[in-house]
């Protein structure tokens, strides 16, 4: 049986305070929160799909390429 995390655990693993994660969840910003599923009335997350969620954001963030900063602001005279 897989373990599941409520809310308040689920803002523990994420860092996040709780009424953070249910403004998330009330704007369907799955980019800030992975999906929930139901249980009745009350949210669970699967503790391996959340895993798995984070090592996706990790990986995302590693593959993004990065650039020099660029200059702001008038450029010099030469």
């Amino acid at each position: 049986m897989q373990k599941l995390l409520n809310i308040g655990e689920l803002a523990d693993f994420l860092g996040f305070t709780v009424a953070a994660v249910s403004a998330h969840l009330h704007r369907k910003n799955w980019d800030a929160v992975p999906k929930p599923i139901k249980l009745g009335r009350r949210l669970a997350w699967p503790v391996e799909e959340v895993q798995a969620w984070v090592r996706d954001k990790i990986q995302a963030r590693d593959e993004q390429r990065v650039f020099s900063p660029s200059r702001v602001g008038r450029p010099r005279r030469m």
